[in-house]
């Protein structure tokens, strides 16, 4: 998923693809590694939390062929978190424009966070987005506005993403969590970089 711009694939896209499998696999080994020393702790929960979240897993990245900055994106209502993500920040136009492009595959506490540092209307849309995904808009007050659930594309044109209202960061996720974990308009987004 990305921001809609005009635009293609440059050429190197295609060693981008080659490193984004070879660094699934090492994060899918390291997963697998991860949960045989989970301990007793349920999956899917967070003990810092009032309510079940997906863990963070910070050796992992939605889109490991962009080199973005990395945050702590939670959601929740007064005191209660109810998902915690760890994002990659795409704050700029490029890689605003790939997002989530060609990515097959993406850890249920990972995500992807666009920011803007004024309210924009911009439409979403799932060209070469090859995962369904929500994504949670959010105001400058931090409040959610939106939250959809995102196709794939599969023929052009493809279908525009919008806001119900004016916004200033949006995060995509697996498809299903927003509603899973009950993410809903009025909750409050917080961002840490």
């Amino acid at each position: 998923m990305k921001a809609m711009k005009v635009g293609r694939r440059a050429p190197r896209a295609l060693l981008a693809d080659a490193v984004h499998s070879a660094v699934a696999l090492v994060a899918l080994v390291a997963l697998v590694a991860l949960v045989g020393c989970a301990g007793s702790r349920s999956p899917g929960t967070n003990p810092a939390s009032a309510g079940p979240s997906p863990l963070p897993s910070p050796t992992t990245v939605a889109n490991p062929a962009q080199q973005l900055p990395l945050g702590r994106l939670s959601i929740g209502t007064g005191n209660r978190t109810k998902l915690a993500l760890s994002v990659q920040i795409a704050a700029t136009d490029q890689a605003q424009e790939v997002g989530l492009m060609n990515v097959t595959s993406m850890p249920a506490a990972d995500g992807m966070a666009f920011t803007w540092t004024t309210a924009t209307d911009t439409p979403f849309w799932m060209q070469d987005t090859l995962i369904p995904l929500d994504i949670v808009f959010w105001d400058a007050a931090g409040r959610v506005v939106t939250v959809l659930t995102m196709v794939p594309c599969t023929a052009n044109p493809c279908h525009l993403y919008y806001s119900t209202a004016s916004y200033v960061g949006a995060v995509e996720m697996n498809a299903g969590l927003a509603n899973q974990y009950g993410v809903a308009e009025g909750d409050t987004v917080k961002l840490d970089r």
